[in-house]
């Protein structure tokens, strides 16, 4: 197996959603650059984002995000939770027409 370093691993990793974790914390985003002792990082926040240069000797791990639908206030995926309506809704206008 071919040494791999950290420039081609990252690379690879270029225009996606990762996750890097440094000695000072950790911060997701989308990797935008790797130079030669730093990458760029966009993240995201609330009203706007952010670019985030991160000093590559402080990284422990950096691997991709995989994306995840959306989750409403409850833990539960909106679309799921409106299924779910719509079947107890259609349940309940079963019994009211047996009546």
């Amino acid at each position: 197996m071919a040494e791999i370093n950290f420039h081609q691993l990252a690379q690879e990793l270029l225009k996606r959603e990762v996750e890097v974790v440094t000695l000072q914390g950790t911060y997701t985003g989308r990797l935008l650059e790797v130079g030669k002792d730093v990458i760029v990082l966009e993240t995201r926040g609330r009203m706007r984002s952010t670019l985030v240069a991160i000093r590559i000797e402080t990284i422990v791990a950096l691997f991709r995000v995989e994306h995840m639908q959306r989750r409403g206030p409850f833990g539960f995926n909106q679309e799921e939770f409106e299924d779910e309506r719509d079947h107890d809704h259609g349940h309940d206008q079963m019994e009211s027409s047996d009546h």
